[in-house]
C-alpha cells in the first residue's frame, strides 16, 4: 500500500516528501490516509468510493469550490491560520483538482489539520455548544454561495420521499428470512412516514429556501481542538438543501448517548442538555434564517435520523452494498439504533420545542 500511495502522492503540487501513512478507519464510504512528510504540512488523501459516487471527478470540483469560496471569509488570514478554519486542497501537477489512476479511481489531497481530533461520541455539553457553533458558521457563511455551480452528486439526498421508494423497492426483493428480521422495523417506519414527510412537503410547497448545505454533520465529521471546534470536514456531499438537514443530522449523533451502532438499545437517550448547548451555539453564528425555516426545526431533529435508519434498513434488505459493515447484521442494529433514538426524542418533544423557541429570540 505504501508504494501506492506514494506514487498518487506524487502527482500532486507537494515539495515535500512522503515519509509515512496511517489509514483513517472512521469513514463508511471512502478510504482515507493520513500522508506524514518529512517537514510539515502533513496531508490527508483520499480514494473517493466509485461505487458509491459514480460522478467522482465533480464531487471534488465541488468540495473545492466551496473550499476557495470559504477561503475567502478569511483572506486578511495568513494561510496557516486559514487551513485551520476550512479544508484546503491541493492541486496536481497538471493543475487538476484531482487524481485519477489507471484504475479510474478518484484521488483528492488536503492540508492535514495538525492537533485536530474527532469525536465519535459527545463527550460534554461545551462540545455540543462548539459543534453548533461550527456548522452555524458553515451555513452562515454559505448563505450566498451559488449552488448552482455545483454538481448534483447525489439528487435528493436527503429525501424521505426518494428513500422510502427505495425502502419498499428493497422490500419487495429481499428473501423471506431478511423480512423476518425486519418486521419491527418496517412496522414503524409505516407509523411514522406521514410525519417525516413534512419537510419534503414545504420544500416542494416553495416554504422552506433551498441553500448550499454540508448534508453530512455527523459529530465525526467536526474537527476540534483544545475543546474549541476548528471546522467541518468531509464535505463530499455538499449540495444544495434545507438548513434541516444539517441542524438535524448534526443532532442525530451530538445528542444520542450512544454510539450509531450500539446493540444495547436501554443506552440509546436522547441528552437534552446536549441538545440545548448545541442550539445555542448554532443560533450564535447562525443569523440569517426563515420564519418558515424556523417552524421546521422541531420535526427535523427525527426526520434525519429516522432518513439514516431508512438508509441503514434499506441497505440490510439490499444485502449490504452501500455501507461498509464488521459483521452481517450491522446495518440492521445501525436501523434499531437510529428508531430507538427517534422514540427517546419523542419523550422529551415538548421540551425540545421551547428550547428552540427561546434560543431562536435570544
Amino acid at each position: 500500500m505504501q508504494v501506492l500511495l506514494t506514487r498518487i502522492f506524487n502527482e500532486f503540487q507537494i515539495a515535500a516528501a512522503f515519509k509515512s501513512y496511517q489509514e483513517l478507519n472512521s469513514g463508511h464510504i471512502n478510504d482515507t490516509y493520513v500522508i506524514h512528510t518529512h517537514t510539515k504540512p502533513n496531508y490527508v488523501l483520499q480514494r473517493i468510493n466509485g461505487n458509491v459516487f459514480s460522478d467522482a471527478g465533480n464531487l471534488v470540483v465541488n468540495k473545492v469550490l466551496v473550499s476557495d469560496y470559504l477561503q475567502l471569509k478569511y483572506k486578511d488570514l495568513p494561510f496557516e491560520e486559514v487551513s485551520k478554519k476550512v479544508l484546503c486542497f491541493v492541486k496536481t501537477k497538471d493543475n487538476a483538482f484531482f487524481y485519477k489512476d489507471e484504475d479510474e479511481n478518484i484521488w483528492n489531497l488536503s492540508v492535514f489539520i495538525e492537533d485536530s481530533i474527532t469525536y465519535l461520541k459527545t463527550p460534554n455539553a461545551n462540545i455540543a455548544f462548539e459543534a453548533g457553533k461550527a456548522t452555524g458558521l458553515f451555513l452562515e457563511n454559505t448563505t450566498d454561495f451559488d449552488v448552482t455551480s455545483l454538481t448534483a452528486i447525489l439528487p435528493d439526498f436527503h429525501s424521505i420521499t426518494k428513500r422510502y421508494i427505495q425502502f419498499k423497492e428493497a422490500l419487495k426483493n429481499a428473501t423471506n428470512s431478511t423480512k423476518e428480521k425486519t418486521q419491527s422495523l418496517v412496522s414503524f417506519v409505516e407509523q411514522h412516514i406521514e410525519e417525516m414527510l413534512q419537510i419534503d412537503k414545504a420544500i416542494e410547497g416553495g416554504l422552506i429556501p433551498l441553500r448550499l448545505t454540508h448534508s453530512d454533520t455527523k459529530i465525526s465529521n467536526i474537527l476540534f481542538s483544545e475543546n474549541k471546534a476548528l471546522c467541518l470536514i468531509d464535505t463530499d456531499t455538499v449540495m444544495k438543501g434545507a438548513i434541516h438537514f444539517d441542524y438535524g443530522d448534526a443532532i442525530r449523533t451530538i445528542c444520542n448517548t450512544a454510539d450509531e451502532d450500539e446493540k444495547e438499545l436501554h443506552l440509546v437517550d436522547f441528552n437534552l442538555e446536549f441538545f440545548k448547548s448545541y442550539t445555542k451555539g448554532f443560533f450564535q453564528e447562525l443569523k440569517n434564517i426563515t420564519k418558515e425555516e424556523k417552524k421546521f426545526l422541531p420535526v427535523s431533529i427525527k426526520m434525519m435520523p429516522f432518513i439514516m435508519g431508512l438508509r441503514f434498513l434499506t441497505d440490510f434488505l439490499n444485502s449490504n452494498i452501500y455501507y461498509k459493515v464488521s459483521y452481517e447484521n450491522h446495518n440492521l442494529d445501525r436501523a434499531k439504533n437510529q428508531f430507538a433514538y427517534i422514540a427517546s426524542i419523542n419523550k422529551k418533544y415538548a421540551d425540545v420545542k421551547l428550547i428552540i423557541e427561546q434560543e431562536i429570540t435570544q
